[in-house]
């Protein structure tokens, strides 16, 4: 698997490629002050996320001179909280692998770094640098992996270059590559090419990622359909006093059909408050339980609702013995519990669905057997929709009324959709076994970084 130097050289000297970035970098950059300005005045999730970003420009730009112990490191890199959970086992196998190792994790997002802080206790969690390259430098030389690992899908050249630059092994795991990516990657075929070089093994998580690899230039040896590691994630039941109390904490135990709406984006939250008041007018009584996809936005979520005539209670407001009253819609705005309460439901929209954002992950209330809905704007999770559609364990409404008929529909006849939940699962339990699959491939890899003096 390992090259020579000359094969891994680029054409161009790297501090000439690293540099061309730099320049590029910092063209956008000095637009970006204008542009973010706009933006947070008009959207108030840009405005969230704008502000999550300056709260954390020390540890993201800051040095980092906590150096890495004497022991082997391996750098486990997922840009949110999705992937942060879709690599803890794999995390618990290399360290069951390689003796002493020390597993460094690093996230993009604010929200990543707090779930991975709670979900890898013991362990170093960082920021990605943003790909400049002395930031780079600078992580690189502070935490000195042995190996790097990325997580589905973050190809930032400065980063890779100088992983490739110091001879650090990079893998892609549970790796996908969106067609709308594809596209754009084939705009610069050579740059694509020099970037995707500097990976050494491709684990896809679906045959069409594996082929549009393939189609920009990844030699065949290096690719792996090994499956999607989120599938061997299926959360563990909590325990029963412990689930009661949050039962009660939302409401979900007074003998009302539970509805989540779960990572929703700007307008769902709205949408899902009309659906909620037009089954309630018409005498199907329901919990609904909100869920943002960025809590951060719970102020103007709390008031959309409103609009619509929506009682909303927040999550963050109610003490242990405060439960919501009659009717009212109980918003989401904690990190964290959203796991917990999909458990609860009897029956999920997932967001980001109604919305041209593409979709968000729909595998999480499916692999507990939950009747899911989602809407028709899934392209971020093509392969997976695919997959439970074959054996109709997922519905997708081609719009808000397409969602509310099928909740209406899943009301009047719960059997149904309960069998619907339990399809999706059986399917999910049968493509387990990922994690092994990757680890396997990883394995070469892992036997280097355990060797080394």
């Amino acid at each position: 698997m390992a090259r020579t130097a000359d094969a891994r050289r680029p054409a161009l000297p790297a501090r000439v490629v690293r540099w061309s970035f730099d320049a590029l970098y910092a063209g956008l950059v000095s637009a970006m002050p204008l542009y973010a300005a706009a933006r947070a005045l008009r959207d108030p999730k840009a405005r969230s996320r704008w502000a999550a970003y300056a709260r954390d420009i020390p540890r993201r730009f800051g040095q980092r001179r906590v150096r890495r112990s004497a022991n082997p490191c391996v750098w486990v890199h997922g840009v949110s909280v999705g992937e942060v959970k879709a690599a803890a086992r794999l995390v618990e196998e290399i360290e069951h692998t390689v003796p002493g190792v020390q597993v460094v994790i690093s996230v993009t997002t604010d929200t990543g770094y707090r779930v991975a802080r709670r979900r890898y206790p013991g362990h170093r969690v960082e920021f990605y640098p943003p790909d400049l390259s002395w930031i780079v430098d600078d992580a690189l030389d502070a935490i000195r992996p042995d190996l790097m690992i990325l997580v589905e899908s973050e190809f930032w050249p400065n980063f890779l270059f100088a992983a490739r630059e110091r001879e650090i092994p990079v893998a892609l795991v549970n790796g996908k590559m969106s067609e709308r990516s594809a596209r754009r990657f084939g705009k610069l075929p050579g740059i694509t090419r020099r970037l995707l070089d500097c990976i050494e093994i491709f684990c896809v998580q679906l045959p069409l990622h594996e082929q549009r690899f393939l189609a920009l230039g990844v030699p065949a040896d290096r690719m792996h359909v090994s499956g999607n590691m989120k599938f061997d994630n299926i959360p563990i039941k909590q325990d029963e006093v412990r689930d009661d109390e949050f039962a009660r904490l939302l409401g979900a135990d007074d003998g009302l059909p539970v509805l989540v709406a779960g990572s929703t984006h700007p307008s769902e939250e709205r949408t899902m408050a009309r659906i909620h008041r037009r089954l309630s007018d018409d005498g199907l009584k329901l919990r609904l339980v909100v869920a943002p996809r960025h809590p951060a936005r719970a102020d103007t979520v709390e008031a959309e609702m409103r609009r619509e005539g929506g009682d909303v209670v927040r999550r963050s407001r109610m003490g242990p013995a405060d439960r919501p009253g009659p009717g009212q819609i109980v918003l989401l705005d904690t990190v964290g519990e959203l796991e917990r309460v999909y458990a609860r439901a009897d029956a999920v929209f997932v967001g980001g669905s109604l919305v041209r954002h593409g979709g968000q992950n729909m595998m999480e209330p499916a692999s507990l057997g939950k009747p899911v809905v989602v809407g028709r704007h899934i392209h971020n999770f093509r392969g997976e929709v695919e997959m439970l559609v074959h054996v109709d364990g997922i519905v997708v409404a081609r719009d808000a009324d397409g969602v509310e008929a099928t909740l209406r529909a899943w009301l009047a006849d719960p059997e149904s959709a309960e069998a619907l939940g339990m399809r999706a699962r059986a399917v999910i339990e049968r493509s387990k076994g990922a994690t092994s699959r990757t680890l396997e491939h990883l394995r070469p890899l892992l036997e280097r970084v355990a060797a080394r003096p």
